[in-house]
């Protein structure tokens, strides 16, 4: 179990660093791999039945998207959940929850 936070916590730390290059995105698929591969424990000792989790399945795309655009610079994930929640669970909290359209969504691109 520890073998696998400290991967975990090593890839955190390598994705925030503000300057990367091939050996730091190497690194970083090494952290990875190491958690995939250690957090196995936990399924195996019962404390997780699976791991399908939005912001672990992301880190799978990390070194692609820094290598094409750029470090995230301290950007966090949450940030789109708080966007989410106002977008989309606040309107259908106040709506009547029944038969869900488009029209309840606060906005809606122009038909081309």
């Amino acid at each position: 179990m520890v073998k696998a936070i400290r991967a975990f916590l090593e890839f955190c730390f390598i994705a925030r660093c503000h300057i990367h290059d091939t050996n730091t995105l190497a690194a970083l698929d090494d952290a990875l791999q190491r958690f995939h591969r250690y957090r196995e424990i936990f399924r195996e000792t019962g404390v997780r039945e699976d791991f399908n989790l939005p912001r672990q399945h992301a880190m799978n795309h990390y070194a692609k998207l820094i290598h094409a655009f750029g470090v995230p610079n301290g950007l966090c994930s949450s940030i789109t959940e708080s966007k989410h929640i106002k977008a989309v669970k606040e309107p259908w909290r106040r709506s009547s929850r029944l038969r869900s359209t488009l029209s309840d969504a606060p906005y809606q691109p122009a038909p081309r």
